[in-house]
């Protein structure tokens, strides 16, 4: 079986658990909508764009189509696994240290050591990011966000 059927065969799965679970929770009306409505519209989105591509890899040349041990050749594993491990060290400490320090330290070390990026973007780019972050759930969204031990 080629590599997009077996994706669209697990997204259509995942976006079926999602409607059946949104289904659980109530979809309201579109005047009140529950708490299950947004996981509902999410979970048949997912589920219709799957379908969209596993009917494509039916019609498409055979010649073209990869393989689902194609898929894994050549990727780079200990970039997943830092990026992973980067971002549970994110979660850990994220409370403690307050979103400005986590976010910032995050960022920095993605852009210059895994991306390679010059240490100009690599401190310009998270600084506008996290800044203008900020702005948009504090002042727009009013939501707050942890401080951490030092208060910013």
């Amino acid at each position: 079986m080629n590599a997009e059927r077996v994706g669209s065969l697990f997204w259509i799965l995942f976006g079926a658990g999602a409607i059946y679970g949104a289904l659980d929770l109530g979809l309201g009306t579109m005047g009140q909508p529950g708490s299950g409505f947004l996981t509902f519209v999410a979970g048949s989105f997912v589920t219709a764009m799957a379908v969209v591509v596993f009917l494509q890899s039916l019609r498409v040349d055979r010649a073209a189509q990869m393989r689902v041990s194609q898929l894994w050749l050549g990727v780079k594993w200990h970039r997943t696994i830092i990026i992973t491990l980067l971002t549970a060290l994110f979660i850990a400490v994220f409370e403690t240290l307050g979103f400005f320090i986590c976010s910032y330290a995050l960022l920095v070390t993605i852009m210059r050591w895994l991306e390679g990026l010059s240490w100009k973007i690599s401190l310009l780019v998270p600084a506008v990011t996290i800044v203008s972050t900020y702005v948009l759930f504090k002042t727009i969204l009013k939501i707050s966000l942890p401080a951490g031990i030092f208060g910013f």
